[in-house]
C-alpha cells in the first residue's frame, strides 16, 4: 500500500514538472522565434531551468520505473510466501485431520472473523458455526479461538530458523528454494 501511494504521489509530481516542461518550450519557442530574443538575460535562464527541469524529470522517471520493478518484486514475494504460509496451516490443519467445513471455518477464525460473520459467509446460523468451531478446537487440543491461532502461529514459529536471515530465501527475487 505504501508502494502504491508512493507511486501515485510520484506520478501527480512527474505530471506536474512535465507540465511545467511544456510551458519552458512553449516560452522558448515564443522567445527565440517570435520575439527573436534567444540570446538575451531572460533567454538563457529560462535555458537553463529548462534543462534543470528537464533532467529532473527524467530522473524522476528512471526512479518511478525503478519503483514499479520493486513494487513488483515485492508482489511476487509476497505471494509466495503467503503460498508458504497458506500451506504450512493447511498441512496443520490435515494433521488435525479437519472436515472440510471444519477447515473452512478454521481459515475464517485465522483470520480474525467473528461467529456472526462465519455463519453469515458460510450460509449456516452461528450456532453451527460454533459447533464446528468447537469440533476443530477440540481436534487441535485447544480450548477456544486464542489458543487456536496461538496454535497455529506456534507451530509456524517453530519452522522458522535460528538465524535472522534464512539461507534458503533469495532476497532477489523472494524464491524459496528446498
Amino acid at each position: 500500500m505504501a508502494y502504491t501511494n508512493s507511486l501515485q504521489n510520484r506520478m501527480i509530481v512527474l505530471g506536474t514538472i512535465a507540465a511545467a516542461i511544456l510551458f519552458f518550450v512553449y516560452d522558448l519557442y515564443v522567445d527565440a522565434f517570435i520575439e527573436h530574443e534567444y540570446l538575451t538575460f531572460h533567454f538563457i535562464v529560462e535555458s537553463v531551468v529548462f534543462a534543470g527541469v528537464s533532467i529532473a524529470l527524467l530522473a524522476g522517471i528512471r526512479d518511478l520505473l525503478r519503483l514499479r520493478t520493486r513494487l513488483a518484486r515485492e508482489e511476487k514475494r509476497l505471494d509466495v510466501f503467503s503460498r508458504a504460509l497458506a500451506e504450512s496451516i493447511d498441512m496443520q490443519m490435515g494433521e488435525w485431520q479437519l472436515t472440510p467445513s471444519e477447515k473452512e471455518v478454521a481459515w475464517l477464525v485465522v483470520k480474525g472473523y467473528r461467529f456472526s460473520e462465519i455463519a453469515r459467509a458460510r450460509g449456516v446460523k452461528e450456532n453451527t458455526a460454533r459447533l464446528q468451531a468447537s469440533s476443530l478446537y477440540a481436534k487441535a487440543g485447544v480450548s477456544g479461538r486464542s489458543e487456536f491461532v496461538a496454535e497455529i502461529i506456534q507451530s509456524l514459529l517453530f519452522s522458522i530458523p535460528d538465524s535472522p536471515t534464512p539461507k534458503n530465501v533469495d532476497s532477489g527475487n523472494g524464491i524459496i528454494s528446498q
